[in-house]
């Protein structure tokens, strides 16, 4: 007779995170001590930033993120392990941030190729990573929600910022025909909060079919920054929040200037 499911509890974000992801690695069939281990090696201070050293002195080694820069490394963890790494992968990471995942994974891959929009925050990135001997990665300045197609295809594919609806074409022809991943967040936009709510989709390609699943991992109570883009996955700020970058196309695309003049 099958065993009832555990009913879903949040993470509780003020306990300290390498119990937390200790805890979510006991679950896996095979314990993933590799992952394990770069939490529990690298140091997430040197990844805050200097206007922010205060403010994160007594929540540095708790499951804590910030303004959609800092994630918490439970998420990280989850978003992570669900690409399986074996430690030969070439990985395209969307969004650096501050450099922290972007270091998890070069610690369990063969090269990271990450893109991030803002130059300032990546230039930090580099010198966080350089300053810890991490060689194995690439930084780029630029959308990532174009992915970087001069460098693939690639084995997976992360983004740290949640995306509007499903995977598109021009991302999975960046994905390796053998065997792939992508894994992102993706939800619906909440005004008050000004983040993304809801869960990670993870798309699949094998033999060169592809798949794309909601899962409910997080029950929707994962929470991201939009990925902003004017690409049809990414998001569009206006002045009160953000809405689908599809939607301002279309809009754009009505304005009385922006049609095609008709021939008298």
């Amino acid at each position: 007779m099958a065993q009832p499911k555990q009913p879903f509890e949040p993470l509780d974000h003020t306990r300290p995170f390498l119990d937390i992801i200790k805890e979510q690695a006991q679950q896996f069939r095979s314990y993933p001590h590799r992952l394990v281990e770069q939490f529990e090696t690298l140091p997430r201070e040197l990844f805050v930033p200097e206007e922010w050293q205060d403010l994160f002195r007594d929540r540095i080694h708790r499951d804590a993120g910030y303004g959609g820069l800092l994630s918490q490394p439970g998420v990280i963890f989850g978003m992570v392990a669900a690409l399986h790494l074996k430690g030969t992968e070439v990985v395209f990471e969307g969004g650096t941030g501050t450099g922290y995942q972007t270091a998890i994974l070069a610690g369990l891959c063969s090269h990271v190729y990450t893109v991030e929009r803002d130059g300032s925050r990546l230039k930090a990135a580099k010198q966080r990573l350089a300053s810890l001997g991490i060689s194995n990665v690439t930084c780029v300045h630029g959308d990532a929600a174009q992915g970087l197609p001069q460098s693939a295809p690639f084995d997976r594919m992360i983004f740290g910022a949640a995306i509007h609806d499903q995977v598109d074409q021009h991302l999975i022809d960046q994905m390796a025909s053998a065997r792939s991943r992508l894994v992102v967040p993706t939800g619906t936009y909440h005004r008050q909060r000004g983040m993304i709510i809801g869960d990670l989709l993870l798309c699949d390609k094998k033999g060169g079919e592809v798949t794309q699943k909601i899962t409910s991992v997080y029950h929707g109570t994962l929470s991201f920054v939009p990925l902003i883009s004017p690409r049809s996955i990414g998001w569009t700020p206006l002045k009160d929040g953000y809405v689908p970058s599809t939607l301002t196309a279309r809009l754009r695309s009505r304005l009385p200037w922006n049609r095609p003049h008709k021939k008298r």
